[in-house]
């Protein structure tokens, strides 16, 4: 007699989860010691959550962003993964043959199609519609290994190392060989919306985002001279110096083109030195910009500043200085 067999039904994906906003690191002064910490490679690049469910997969910047286009192969790459309602956590960034990260080369990757892109993936928040930012951060780990372990470039597992030093150890060694920095993690910490002690990040040196308040007049063959920086605080904005290197030729012109738009004719701070007022054009406070220096002045100015490129991710209202505290 012959056996009936009964079809198997493919299991349904569970719903794309939803956007939620990032656990972000504060910054300190140098590595924490003990056992109850991970620690992790620190990129360069974009933050961002990706909501991915059978071949339906959507990436989101810091901010809720909807940058699914913008990323190149990192979308089809998810899909092909056919994960069950995952929602991951990670940086997209673009790496050179040494591992280093550059925001620079980001810029210039996104706006040529994004086909060099990476996408470095550091927490699992949500699995097959459960929740799991209350389970530990070392346990989330172990099963976004798990779930990454078929993954293909350019996705990519951002594995860590535990050890009572092996912090201080990890950024003395990324730092010489000229990496971004380290970030640490309690390994019980549960995930949380916001910015806290529980996620630390610490850098081989200083790099943050300004505001874009002004420019200088050239006398020189090129569109501006440097552009004027400002960060929120107290309520309003600060003015803390300028910048006048890492623009390139097609930089010059395409942040040309965007400034004018922008102008206006009263300053949209209160206190600068007066000196640059005759040859300053002011700007509505719109741009963000990612600068590399060496450090703030006595006065709040950046020291030895580098333009790196334009931050899209992040609001101006958003910019605010950034100093490490102690540990």
């Amino acid at each position: 007699m012959a056996t009936k067999t009964r079809a198997v039904k493919a299991k349904k994906p569970a719903a794309l989860p939803k956007f939620i906003s990032p656990q972000l690191a504060t910054l300190v002064d140098e590595t924490p010691e003990g056992d109850g910490w991970l620690f992790e490679v620190k990129f360069d690049g974009y933050r961002t959550l990706t909501a991915a469910s059978g071949d339906r997969v959507r990436c989101y910047t810091r901010t809720g962003l909807d940058w699914t286009e913008r990323y190149g192969a990192i979308p089809d790459a998810l899909a092909k993964l056919k994960l069950d309602g995952a929602l991951l956590d990670g940086e997209v960034a673009v790496v050179d043959q040494h591992g280093h990260s550059n925001f620079a080369d980001l810029q210039e990757t996104l706006k040529h199609g994004g086909k060099a892109l990476s996408y470095f993936v550091f927490d699992l928040l949500a699995l097959g519609g459960e929740d799991l930012r209350r389970v530990p951060q070392l346990q989330r780990k172990e099963r976004l290994k798990t779930l990454l372990k078929r993954a293909k470039p350019p996705i990519f597992y951002s594995d860590h190392i535990t050890g009572a030093k092996a912090g201080r150890l990890m950024l003395q060694t990324l730092c010489q060989k000229q990496f971004e920095g380290v970030i640490a993690k309690r390994a019980d910490s549960l995930y949380a919306s916001r910015r806290s002690h529980d996620w630390l990040k610490i850098k081989c040196a200083a790099e943050q985002e300004f505001v874009i308040i002004g420019y200088t007049l050239s006398d020189k063959d090129r569109e501006f001279s440097s552009i004027v920086l400002a960060v929120n605080e107290n309520g309003a904005l600060t003015y803390t110096g300028r910048v006048g290197t890492g623009f390139s030729v097609e930089t010059l012109g395409s942040l040309y083109k965007k400034f004018k738009k922008l102008e206006r004719a009263t300053p949209p701070v209160k206190e600068y030195p007066r000196e640059i007022r005759r040859y300053t054009k002011w700007l509505e406070p719109k741009l963000v910009a990612q600068i590399g220096f060496a450090n703030f002045t006595a006065e709040g100015y950046v020291r030895q500043g580098k333009f790196l490129g334009l931050r899209e991710d992040k609001p101006a209202s958003a910019v605010k200085r950034e100093q490490p505290v102690a540990l």
